[in-house]
């Protein structure tokens, strides 16, 4: 799905992608499980791109479900991945950037987090909040926290264009706050956030989870 000129939405089915084509390359906003790779791939050859011009990937958090297909992506392409600190630090050592109560979980989310154990991918480039990125025309970091501890979304000015991550979840024309409750590390900054971004006025809000949600300013939780 083409969302503006040069960006890409990939249903992934157990998350979201964002593929972005612009003179500087492709840029890859989160990178779906391990398996999700040749999907990927497929996606940008259908475009007429080869998935060795991808140049940049953005990750949002260090969930197994964002980050899966990165490494191989970045062998085949040399592409360089990008987070915040906090993120980074986590996908170094192959854990979640937050804790989670196992216990609490049913025996399929348990076995994903479990899947995700070991995944070690090094970060070429720490991003902060009020980054710019030289995507589109220029990229900002929103530091976007408690989903996870270092969660970031990702800005795009010239389109008001927000990929939010999971630091929101999206229905048909609206924009929630994360109902994944056992997932979240923080809802007192998770709300922060949402509201945060909210302020930002986005005309499109482009989630991890959901579809996009278009006149988006006006479709926020109100508190």
């Amino acid at each position: 799905m083409e969302i503006v000129p040069g960006v890409y939405q990939i249903d992934l089915r157990v998350s979201n992608c964002y593929l972005i084509v612009d003179k500087s390359g492709l840029t890859l906003i989160d990178a779906g499980l391990k398996r999700s790779f040749r999907t990927l791939v497929g996606f940008m050859d259908s475009l007429g791109h080869s998935p060795k011009e991808l140049k940049t990937i953005l990750l949002t958090h260090a969930d197994l479900d964002h980050v899966g297909a990165a490494p191989k992506l970045k062998e085949i392409s040399g592409a360089r991945i990008f987070t915040s600190q906090i993120e980074a630090e986590a996908l170094a050592e192959g854990r979640s950037s937050r804790p989670l109560q196992l216990g609490a979980l049913t025996p399929l989310t348990a076995r994903l987090e479990r899947l995700g154990g070991g995944m070690r991918i090094p970060v070429d480039q720490v991003l902060a909040d009020g980054d710019l990125l030289p995507i589109l025309g220029g990229m900002e970091v929103v530091f976007s926290p408690g989903h996870t501890p270092g969660h970031i979304s990702y800005y795009i000015p010239q389109y008001k264009l927000l990929f939010a991550g999971d630091s929101v979840s999206t229905q048909p024309d609206t924009v929630l706050y994360n109902r994944m409750k056992i997932f979240n590390w923080d809802a007192g900054q998770m709300r922060a956030s949402v509201q945060r971004q909210a302020a930002m006025q986005p005309a499109i809000v482009c989630s991890g989870h959901g579809p996009v949600v278009f006149r988006a300013a006006d479709k926020f939780p109100s508190a």
